[in-house]
């Protein structure tokens, strides 16, 4: 497979204020690399505040990283116009709010159509409608009037409707049930097989082990581990990654474990060390000051236990 999209040493730092005149440094993603290869679902998976989202938005050109670099076919983002909207496109965690109210589902898919004068519109919406598996009936009704997983549908043919190279969904299936989640998640895998990428930014293990085909886990804005699923999900490396796994919600209530209290430490304090640090099992004194990446056979561990 060739590369599509390559994301370069990658940070992103913002000021947080610390009361009248007082600023501080936040680190939200730290160096970060990784590829996305044509016809590709790679997962970015990782909990709340990880940087995850952070590197969606920078992909989507909607923040600006303070260093690195982002290259589409071997092109630099920023060097692109408009041309780089019709090649990478995005769906949202909440459909409904990202998704104009006031206008019928036809003309919220056609939009990107309009803006990219395209022609055969009409052929076209029809067209996407049926590779979401979304019922021409509801082409002319509202946001309002359709269910969590119609608007989601809606929302996915809206970002297809320019057959982009690539599409970032942030928690695509956030809000909706067990069996409207799975019909959603394979949606990406049927765009998968017509050439369209997916970068998967999500908290949710089942959907990384149903769709993935790469993954990568993020931690306090560093990337901790990426390899295969199969590499990451049956032999885990970072403690992180296996605290992960180990926390996944059970499919059955019998199968529940009790819950882990997890303490929240300050991201920034590690500056060059690990910031697992004080939750991992397996720390060591090195741990604090510095962290290493180790590359083999196409996976990466970020850890000093390698």
């Amino acid at each position: 497979m060739s590369k599509l999209l390559e994301v370069s040493s990658l940070s992103k730092v913002y000021k947080v204020s610390r009361g009248l005149f007082r600023w501080v440094a936040h680190t939200a993603v730290k160096g970060v690399s990784f590829s996305i290869n044509e016809s590709e679902v790679f997962a970015l998976v990782g909990e709340s505040g990880s940087g995850k989202t952070t590197i969606g938005k920078i992909i989507l050109r909607l923040e600006k990283p303070t260093e690195g670099s982002i290259k589409i076919k071997g092109i630099d983002i920023t060097k692109m116009g408009k041309e780089y909207t019709r090649r990478v496109s995005a769906v949202f965690q909440d459909p409904f709010s990202s998704l104009n109210p006031y206008m019928k589902v036809r003309h919220i898919i056609e939009e990107p159509l309009v803006v990219h004068h395209i022609k055969d519109r009409e052929k076209r919406v029809k067209e996407v409608a049926h590779m979401v598996r979304l019922p021409e009936s509801l082409l002319d009704r509202k946001p309002q009037h359709l269910s969590g997983g119609q608007r989601q549908r809606v929302a996915i043919a809206r970002a297809v409707s320019l057959f982009p190279d690539l599409i970032v969904a942030d928690e695509p299936t956030a809000s909706l049930d067990a069996t409207v989640r799975k019909e959603i998640l394979d949606l990406f895998v049927e765009l998968k097989n017509t050439g369209i990428s997916t970068l998967l930014i999500t908290h949710d293990i089942r959907a990384v082990e149903r769709i993935a085909d790469t993954v990568g886990v993020i931690y306090a804005g560093r990337l901790m581990e990426m390899g295969s699923k199969d590499q990451l999900l049956k032999d885990p490396k970072h403690p992180y990654t296996k605290y992960l796994l180990e926390n996944v919600p059970a499919k059955h209530p019998k199968h529940r474990k009790a819950d882990v209290i997890q303490k929240e430490v300050y991201k920034d304090e590690y500056h060059e060390g690990c910031p697992f640090y004080w939750l991992c099992p397996e720390r060591m004194e090195v741990c604090k000051e510095s962290i290493r990446e180790v590359l083999s056979n196409g996976r990466l561990v970020t850890c000093n236990l390698y």
